[in-house]
């Protein structure tokens, strides 16, 4: 299975996270980026530090996750 981010293009915020195929269509207002388990997790960990509840910023995620970063770059 493959492990998906869905970043809302607009705000630049990982909005969603799910396992699976890529699906067929995704809504324009949305960008999917595969990631492997590694950086999933590493994902999950820095949401847990966003205690109130807010989303995490692609761009600061990819400070913290080269490969995210990598991915990010060639879709």
């Amino acid at each position: 299975m493959n492990n998906w981010l869905v970043i809302h293009r607009q705000s630049n915020l990982i909005v969603n996270v799910f396992e699976g195929c890529k699906p067929e269509r995704i809504a324009d207002q949305h960008k999917l980026i595969e990631v492997s388990e590694l950086v999933l997790n590493k994902y999950f960990e820095t949401l847990a530090k966003h205690k109130d509840g807010t989303c995490v910023d692609a761009g600061e995620f990819s400070l913290i996750s080269p490969s995210f970063k990598e991915a990010l770059q060639a879709s």
